[in-house]
Order: structure tokens, then sequence, then C-alpha cells
């Protein structure tokens, strides 16, 4: 496996952050691994390769997946409506939302608004839950006003994977947490996968005036935790590579693992010809002889990427434990010359 620390390095010291860390995928298998720089910027502990990164929103195609094998259970449908499901809660939402499917949930076509920078009083009221009241949780979201009819636009929505999420919960009797690793982790081999910040190793950092302030592990270094079927993940970069490795192969092969082609294909294909799937931006950029699957996820203390490539088999993760322009510049920076370096 090629070490890509020299690559990385550089990249990491010009920009300043405290730590970066890289994977990369080909014919699937990993072939390419590295990781610079320390895991908190106030101590000489240096970051090592098998150490845990916050993935944000990259959480959200993890979740539709989740979602996909249900599907296939016959647990829920992809036009599974809200109300139909979250029986406990129908009355006290919007009836807007009644008819939303999982598909438009998970496609950002609910009619939700864009919680990209939240509204803070709802942002308030879901700090009060624990991630046991996902249900109280989704009742909170589905009470905003919308801002679309269901299945008009793509409006981001980290809320709509929340409901989903809740959904999910609803059917099994069972926690997000607890279905994410039974039905995706554990049978991927995934085993640094948790949820909120990594309670050891690598910590995440936010910007100060002199310079990244590290952050200590707690629940104040994440969002809310009823968040987390929208961006709460975090895990090693080998194992991230996992878990690409299985969307690359649903993409190209006729018999890929965990589920099967057409739901592979029904989590990477955008509806109305637009370019949100299910938890992945789909792309035809000029340098590609094909469609690319890619997303990027912060909590604000992290920032992390991933680019699949399924034509050349391909896959790129990047990572860091900072998240503010210089990070965001830094992981585009070394993406932008693994990608290159690899598909010349």
């Amino acid at each position: 496996m090629r070490n890509l620390n020299n690559l990385l390095e550089p990249i990491r010291a010009e920009m300043g952050l405290p730590a970066l860390a890289a994977a990369v995928i080909e014919k699937n298998k990993l072939v390419a691994l590295g990781a610079v720089g320390k895991r908190r910027v106030d101590r000489d502990d240096p970051v090592r390769r098998e150490d845990r990164f916050h993935i944000g929103s990259c959480t959200k195609s993890m979740t539709a997946t989740l979602i996909a094998r249900l599907v296939e259970m016959g647990r829920l449908d992809w036009g599974s409506m809200v109300a139909e499901v979250l029986l406990d809660i129908r009355k006290g939402i919007r009836r807007d939302y009644w008819k939303v499917t999982l598909e438009q949930l998970l496609t950002h076509r609910s009619g939700l608004p864009d919680d990209r920078t939240p509204h803070p009083q709802v942002f308030t009221k879901l700090w009060s839950l624990s991630a046991k009241q996902r249900l109280q949780a989704a009742e909170v979201i589905l009470q905003q006003e919308p801002v679309a009819q269901p299945g008009e636009k793509t409006i981001y929505s980290n809320g709509g994977y929340v409901v989903a999420g809740t959904m999910a919960e609803v059917v099994t009797g069972k926690t997000w947490e607890e279905l994410m690793q039974e039905h995706l982790f554990r049978p991927l081999g995934i085993k640094s996968a948790g949820f909120g910040a990594p309670t050891d190793g690598v910590w995440g950092h936010r910007s100060g005036t002199g310079g990244y302030l590290p952050v200590p592990p707690s629940p104040f270094a994440d969002n809310p935790p009823v968040l987390g079927p929208a961006g709460t993940v975090h895990l090693s970069m080998p194992d991230w590579a996992r878990y690409a490795i299985l969307h690359l192969r649903g993409a190209t092969d006729e018999n890929p693992p965990l589920l099967c082609k057409t739901s592979f294909a029904r989590l990477h294909t955008p509806p109305d010809a637009g370019a949100y799937a299910m938890g992945w931006g789909v792309t035809q950029p000029e340098w590609a002889r094909g469609r690319v699957l890619q997303h990027a996820g912060s909590n604000t203390m992290w920032f992390a990427q991933i680019l699949l490539v399924p034509y050349a088999g391909a896959g790129f993760l990047v990572a860091t434990n900072a998240a503010d322009e210089r990070a965001r510049d830094g992981v585009h920076r070394v993406m932008d010359v693994l990608r290159e370096g690899r598909l010349k």
C-alpha cells in the first residue's frame, strides 16, 4: 500500500492544519493511505492512520443505504409516507408533510426549509433532546413551515434525514444507531465506527484569533445527537474505504454485496435528472468520462469529503480535524491532487 504522507504533509503545513488524512481506492481495493499532523494542536501527539475522523454529512448516504436495506426487507417502501409511519406524532405536525415520502426525504425534496444555518428556536429544541428522543425531534422538525410543495424542488435539509431515520426506528423498534451497526457496519467489517465526536485519539478544532483551539470530546463537540441520521458518524479512514468500496461495487457490479443492483441504482440516481440522489451529489464534470458521486461533511470542527468515480473504479477520501476556510481548501487541494494523479 502506498504511503500518502509525503503528499499530505506539505499541504497540511502550508495550510496550517492540525491533521490531514486521505485514502485512495482502485479496483475495489484500498491502495494508498496517509495521515499527518497532530491529534490536537496543544500536544505533540502525532495522528495515526487508524485514527477516527468525524465525517459529518457524508453520513447521509450511509443512512440512505441502511434504509435501502429495510426496503429490501419489506419493513419500509420508498413511497412510505410520513403520516402512515409516524402515527404517534401525526396530529402534532403540519398536514403539508403528511404525504411526504421516504424517497422525498432522502433526496431533499420534502419541502422542509434549508437548515444548514438552523433556526435558533428549532436548534435549541433539538439540543434539549437525547438520541433516544428522535421521534420528538421529528415532530419539532415537521412543525416548521414548508418552503415548497413535496417533490417540487431540491432544498437541502438535515431535518429530512432525521425524519427518515425516525421512520426506520419506528418500523423496527430499534434506534438508528443500533440499526447502523446491525445492517451496515457489522456486515462490512467496520469496527471503528461510532457516533458523535471520537472519545479518544483525534480531537476536532475550532478557529480562534490565535489559531486552532482543540475541542475536548463531549456531547457539545458535535451537533445534537438527534441529528445522527444527517451527520454524526466517525470512523477510521480504512473503514471509510470499506464503505466507499461498497458503493463503487454497487455502481459497477452485476451482483453487488449487501443490496441488489436496483437498490444501488435508486440510491445513486437523482430524481427528475437533478444533481442530488440519496446522500450523494451526482455530476459529470469536464474531467470525467462518466458520472461521479461525491459529498462533503462538517460539524464546524471537522471537514471530510468523499469522491467516487465508478467508470474508473476509483475512490478518494480526505478528512481533517478543523473546518474553517483553510481546512476546506486544504481538503479540496488534496482531493484534486489525488484525483489528477490517478485519473490522467
